[in-house]
């Protein structure tokens, strides 16, 4: 057996073989994909010396798993849907493996209904924020678009207007022509 531990996971009889390989060896072997409760089966029965012979599980816990997946099958599966390789893993992992992702199966026990929905509200409460955030940002980048374009439109008008400078007064003589005398 390759595991000798009471907490945790289960005796298997697969030996040093991760369950991916075992599927795919099983997939070879049958031709087809097999569901997570064969693998299990194969995973956790000890090989029989005659066919005939009963099953001997590893451990009664884990043949008590396998049987209450049956039973949870038979008794909320309606007899006109097929139990396709999707189905059978969504529903193994709903009523046998549990929750997935949050630490030891202790801390998985612990939390509630109460926990979950409360955190299922902040999820949505961060999801939200964070739209709007992303709204923002889009604003205000909007923003700074239409104040850059503004910026060069302006640099292009200041550049195509006509420099002035003071006329250079060189001749004399026209100076003399334009002077009035305005006493009386």
């Amino acid at each position: 057996m390759a595991r000798d531990s009471l907490k945790g996971g289960s005796l298997h009889t697969e030996g040093a073989k991760t369950v991916g390989t075992i599927a795919r060896e099983m997939e070879k072997e049958l031709g087809r994909t097999p569901i997570e409760p064969e693998v299990f089966k194969k995973t956790h029965v000890r090989k029989k010396e005659d066919e005939s012979n009963p099953d001997v599980w590893v451990e009664e816990r884990v043949e008590r798993t396998f049987n209450d997946f049956h039973k949870y099958v038979a008794e909320n599966l309606d007899s006109s849907v097929q139990l396709t390789p999707e189905l059978s893993t969504q529903i193994w992992k709903e009523k046998v493996s549990g929750l997935e992702g949050i630490g030891s199966s202790h801390q998985a026990e612990a939390l509630d209904g109460v926990q979950i929905a409360a955190m299922s509200d902040q999820i949505a409460k961060l999801t939200t924020t964070l739209a709007e955030s992303e709204r923002k940002i889009v604003a205000e980048q909007e923003s700074m678009s239409e104040t850059v374009q503004q910026i060069k439109e302006q640099v292009i008008n200041l550049a195509r207007r006509p420099t002035t400078s003071a006329p250079d007064n060189t001749d004399d003589e026209s100076d003399e022509d334009d002077y009035v005398d305005l006493t009386p």
